[in-house]
C-alpha cells in the first residue's frame, strides 16, 4: 500500500503527484500533477478564523484526539497563533456565548472534554482551564434546566440506587452543571448514567456529550460567526493540512480537510482537483469525475484536471469519453507525451487501430525512448496484421 502510494504521491514544496489508473499498461510511468500551494499571508487572524479553528479542535477532541494530537494541533499553528492569542480570543468569545440565546450544550460538553484532556499539558493548561470554565458556565444556564430535569426523571425511572438524584425529587430542577458535578464526584452515578446511555466510559465530559446528543433539545454545534466569513488564510491552512495527510498515505483524512476547505470556499479549484485525484486512487471513480468536473468548471485551462479526468473515465471503461478528455488535455499541453500514449490506449480499446498507432507515434516523437509506447505500436501492428487490415 505504502509503496503504491509513494508512486502515486510525491509531496514536495509545491507539487503533488496524481493517481494514474493506467500505470500497469504504461510500465509504471506517469506524470505529475502540479498544484500551486497558496502561502499564508502575514496578516493576523481575525476572531472568526480563530472560532473556526477552535471548532475544528473540538470536533477532533470529541472524536478521540488524545493529548499528543491536541498538542500537535496547537504546535502547527505557532508562532502565528500563540497561547496568549487563544486566551484573549476565548475571553472575547465567552462574551458572545453568554449573550447568545442558543444553549450551546454540545459546545459546552466538548469544552469540558478539552479541559480534561489538557490538564496534563503544562503549556496548554491555561487554554484548557479557560475552556472548561466557559463550558461549565454554559451548562449552568437556566435554559438547560428542563434538559437536566428530563435526565433526572429518566434516571429515577431506571435506577433504584441514584440516591443523590432521589434526594432532589422535590427540589428545584438541577442544572446541567449540577449533573456534571455529580458525574465528576460520584463514580456510581457516572457508571450508571453511562450504562443507561449505552457507552463504556466514566469520563464525565464524554458522558455529558452523550447526554446532550441524546436529548430532545439537541442543537448543532455551529459557529456564531457565519462560516462564509472565514478568511482565505484558514482555507489555505486546511488545504495544506490535506496535503500533509496525503503525504502520509491518509487519503481519506486528506479528503476530509479538502472538504472543509470547500465548505468555506466552494470555488477553490485546486481543492476540487486534489479531491478528485485522491478519490480516483481510492477507486471512487464516479465521484472523482464529479470533482474533476468542478475543478474544470472553475479553471477550464488547467490541463491536468482534464488529464486525470481521462484517467478516471478510462478506469470505468468509458473509452470514448476518455479520448475526448485527453483531446482537451492535448489542446492545452500538446507535448504531454503520456496523454498521447493514454489516448492511444483508449483508441486501441475502441478498435480504432490506425488512430491508436498515430497517437503512440506522436508520443514517441516527443519522447522517443518511451518503451510502453514502442511496445504498444508493435502490439497494435500485430493485431492489424492478424486481421488482415
Amino acid at each position: 500500500m505504502i509503496r503504491k502510494l509513494q508512486k502515486w504521491l510525491k509531496l514536495q514544496s509545491d507539487t503533488i503527484e496524481a493517481h494514474n489508473p493506467l500505470e500497469s499498461e504504461s510500465d509504471n510511468h506517469h506524470s505529475p500533477t502540479e498544484i500551486s500551494l497558496s502561502h499564508n499571508s502575514e496578516k493576523s487572524l481575525k476572531d472568526r478564523d480563530l472560532e473556526f479553528l477552535f471548532h475544528q479542535l473540538l470536533e477532533g477532541v470529541v472524536n478521540g484526539w488524545q493529548e499528543n494530537r491536541i498538542e500537535q494541533f496547537f504546535q502547527k499553528l505557532q508562532p502565528k497563533i500563540t497561547v496568549e492569542i487563544w486566551l484573549d480570543w476565548l475571553q472575547r468569545y465567552r462574551n458572545k456565548l453568554v449573550v447568545s440565546p442558543a444553549p450551546h450544550n454540545h459546545f459546552a460538553a466538548r469544552m469540558i472534554i478539552l479541559g480534561e484532556k489538557t490538564a496534563s499539558l503544562p503549556f496548554l493548561r491555561a487554554v484548557g482551564d479557560l475552556a472548561y470554565e466557559i463550558g461549565k458556565e454554559l451548562l449552568n444556564r437556566a435554559e438547560n434546566n428542563s434538559l437536566a430535569e428530563s435526565l433526572r426523571h429518566n434516571l429515577n425511572n431506571d435506577s433504584q440506587d441514584s440516591n443523590v438524584i432521589e434526594n432532589q425529587e422535590n427540589s428545584e430542577p438541577i442544572s446541567l452543571g449540577d449533573v456534571l458535578h455529580l458525574l465528576q464526584n460520584d463514580p456510581d452515578f457516572a457508571e450508571d448514567t453511562a450504562r443507561q446511555l449505552g457507552i463504556d466510559t466514566k469520563d464525565p465530559g464524554i458522558i455529558m456529550e452523550k447526554i446532550v446528543q441524546e436529548s430532545e433539545l439537541i442543537t448543532p454545534i455551529t459557529p456564531i460567526t457565519p462560516i462564509d466569513s472565514v478568511s482565505s488564510d484558514t482555507v489555505n491552512d486546511l488545504f495544506n493540512l490535506g496535503l500533509e495527510k496525503a503525504s502520509t498515505g491518509d487519503l481519506e483524512g486528506a479528503i476530509a480537510y479538502w472538504d472543509q476547505a470547500l465548505s468555506i470556499n466552494n470555488n477553490f479549484s485546486q481543492a476540487w482537483h486534489n479531491r478528485g485525484s485522491a478519490l480516483a486512487y481510492l477507486q471512487h471513480f464516479e465521484e472523482a469525475i464529479k470533482s474533476f468536473d468542478r475543478a474544470i468548471a472553475l479553471d477550464v485551462n488547467y490541463h491536468q484536471s482534464w488529464n486525470d479526468r481521462g484517467n478516471a473515465l478510462y478506469s470505468l471503461h468509458r473509452w470514448q469519453e476518455a479520448v475526448t478528455s485527453w483531446d482537451r488535455t492535448l489542446g492545452l499541453e500538446p507535448n504531454d507525451y503520456q496523454a498521447w500514449y493514454h489516448r492511444g490506449l483508449a483508441l486501441e480499446k475502441l478498435n480504432l487501430f490506425s488512430e491508436a498507432i498515430s497517437s503512440f507515434q506522436k508520443c514517441l516523437s516527443i519522447y522517443n525512448n518511451y518503451t510502453p509506447a514502442q511496445n504498444a505500436v508493435n502490439r497494435v501492428l500485430k493485431v492489424i496484421k492478424g486481421k488482415g487490415q
